[in-house]
């Protein structure tokens, strides 16, 4: 469809066009997840599903079906590290925050779905290996912030429990601390800092359980870091994390459980991450 009909669904606050069907224009909208046409893939298919969703069009039922199909697509192209199939997996992965999103203010999945999408959502967070950002011309893969925003409302999500939320923090951790293979430079460290700030914010894990998470970056053998190039960019990347951990925490507008005994956590992680 040419963009100017998805402009004027736009200008009419997502209505449905006479002649068109709701199932018609998600079924385009989907195949617009895997375009190399950022106004394709974001402006358009990303804004308007986002706000079919919000006005609530779709039945659970339809939505559990969006979600197989979304799941299904994280594992098309996976390993490959410069290819164009990345969008389809990131748009996938942020069409599914999405919906965990709507679920949160308004319950419709239940535990058994939630528990399928976050294990999806680790199995996909190690198993990426294109860490783009913003790629020219094709706009934004951003693989890692778009599952960091996936972790964050699964992290809020009421059928989270703790080890779900031990698994989200490990996910995150892991991934940082092997990151040899690239510098994280689009805002990476501050989406999955959110992540981190809404699992904490649940308050189900005990602060013991925090202060050996964030030893684990401490814990890693970082000797020489400055003079090794792929053990260089892993050391940047988790001290970036970390700092952006930190200043969330500070900077949490409203009451947050153990705030101030979280700062101090990770405010010695950071003195305590060394390269020498």
């Amino acid at each position: 469809m040419e963009k100017e009909f998805w402009t004027d669904i736009y200008n009419n606050k997502y209505e449905i066009p006479e002649g068109h069907a709701l199932t018609e224009l998600t079924h385009e909208i989907f195949s617009y997840l895997g375009s190399t046409d950022p106004e394709l893939r974001d402006d358009i298919g990303y804004t308007v599903f986002a706000n079919w969703l919000k006005q609530e069009r779709y039945s659970a039922d339809e939505i559990r079906g969006f979600i197989k199909e979304l799941l299904a697509n994280l594992e098309i192209g996976i390993g490959e590290t410069e290819s164009d199939s990345v969008f389809l997996r990131t748009f996938s992965i942020l069409f599914l925050a999405e919906i965990i999103h709507n679920d949160n203010k308004k319950p419709f999945l239940d535990k058994t779905d939630i528990t399928t999408v976050l294990k999806k959502a680790l199995w996909y967070a190690s198993s990426e290996k294109d860490p783009r950002g913003y790629v020219p011309i094709k706009g934004w893969a951003h693989a890692l912030a778009h599952t960091a925003d996936l972790m964050l409302v699964l992290g809020k999500n009421r059928n989270i429990e703790e080890k779900d939320l031990l698994k989200i923090l490990n996910a995150i951790s892991e991934k940082i601390v092997r990151s040899t293979n690239y510098i994280y430079i689009h805002g990476e460290d501050e989406r999955l800092a959110g992540a981190v700030i809404a699992a904490l914010r649940r308050d189900l894990i005990p602060i013991e359980k925090v202060i050996t998470w964030a030893k684990s970056f401490t814990d890693q053998d970082w000797k020489g870091a400055y003079i090794n190039e792929e053990l260089n960019r892993a050391f940047q990347n988790t001290r970036n994390l970390l700092r952006s951990i930190y200043f969330e925490l500070k900077n949490e507008e409203g009451e947050m459980p153990k705030q101030d005994e979280l700062q101090l956590v990770f405010l010695e992680a950071i003195k305590n991450l060394k390269p020498y």
